[in-house]
């Protein structure tokens, strides 16, 4: 008797091990509301990632099933990313001491971060310095990965990376949003969820507060002899329109956009504000280049209030997880009559 029950016990165990993962239903799924290119099924043991062509495991334990999909930690404490998009939400949950490596450290603002010795790693992902590293997660993005063959192929030498997209997405929360994908990596993604509401939340109330009066909003510069400015289509428009705004050169297009010099210095319609968008301090350049005449006595403001020591901005960095403080920004810029943030964060009016 006790042989039978050896034998069907042993017959349970290989049949729960020759089950495979991706066949087993779903205790309950994360679908993101606004970001488009992740997906999250969450099961008893582990977790399924879904981004665009890429689909793989998360777990801080041993699978009880098969699977030919990568295996990633949910216990990360030695982490690698490459944009200072990922930098966030390790201020978020405390975990700035699990970053050992960046791409570009002078980019980073955060001056805790800064102080920690943390590796310059290069553009290209090179397998022997990430092994070196002996990292639990490389988060990489599209740019430093040439193809899908090339992802595989650092995968297949034990290298755990996965690629965060958040940069392709179209609308300001969107972007904000992948902090649930980030946070997977640490067990923090329900935390991240309940984190995501309250930006939501916030950005909501005060776009639904927005006056039915909407200035005219100029942005970008003179670039190659064109106009450079955002796509109507864009992040930053979609906070200028649900801050307030009318985006001037509004061509329905997420990328840059680049108008004839002559077309926009034609134009009838005078913006009254303009974003600028670029690295001026003041409007010393306004003033000496005689182009931007005819924009020079509207008020001009720039995303570059909060530098670092080596002039790299906070706006790409902590701004684009903030969507809800970037929309109070513009909005005080654009109806200053309500008061609303009379400290603005990322912004500065040039003098």
């Amino acid at each position: 008797m006790k042989s039978i029950l050896l034998i069907l016990g042993l017959f349970t165990t290989m049949t729960a091990m020759a089950l495979d993962c991706e066949s087993q239903k779903p205790m309950s799924e994360y679908k993101p509301r606004y970001a488009k290119l992740f997906f999250i099924k969450y099961y008893k043991d582990f977790k399924i990632v879904d981004s665009v062509n890429d689909h793989f495991i998360v777990t801080d334990k041993k699978l009880s099933c098969t699977t030919k999909l990568p295996v990633m930690s949910s216990k990360v404490e030695r982490f690698v990313a490459t944009s200072t998009t990922h930098i966030p939400f390790l201020k978020v949950f405390s975990l700035e001491k699990t970053l050992i490596g960046f791409q570009g450290v002078n980019y980073i603002f955060d001056p805790t971060l800064r102080a920690q010795n943390i590796r310059n790693i290069n553009y290209q992902m090179n397998p022997e310095e990430l092994i070196s590293l002996k990292a639990d997660l490389v988060m990489a993005y599209a740019a430093n990965i040439s193809s899908e063959k090339r992802l595989n192929d650092l995968r297949q030498l034990q290298i755990p990376i996965v690629l965060n997209r958040d940069f392709q997405e179209q609308h300001p929360l969107a972007r904000a949003e992948w902090i649930v994908f980030s946070a997977l990596f640490f067990s923090k993604d329900l935390e991240a969820q309940k984190i995501f509401k309250d930006i939501e939340v916030n950005y909501l109330k005060i776009k639904n507060e927005i006056k039915k009066t909407k200035p005219v909003i100029l942005v970008g510069d003179i670039q190659n002899g064109k106009w450079a400015t955002c796509g109507g289509l864009s992040d930053l428009a979609i906070l200028i329109n649900d801050a307030g705004g009318t985006l001037l050169l509004d061509r329905k297009n997420p990328e840059t956009q680049y108008f004839p010099l002559e077309n926009v210095l034609s134009m009838k319609e005078v913006p009254q504000i303009w974003l600028s968008q670029n690295t001026w301090e003041n409007k010393t350049k306004i003033t000496a280049d005689p182009r931007y005449n005819r924009f020079s006595k509207i008020s001009v403001y720039n995303n570059n209030k909060l530098l670092n020591a080596a002039g790299f901005n906070d706006y790409w960095e902590t701004g684009l997880s903030r969507p809800d403080l970037l929309l109070k920004d513009l909005y005080s810029i654009f109806h200053p009559e309500k008061n609303l943030n009379p400290k603005l964060v990322w912004y500065k009016e040039l003098k």
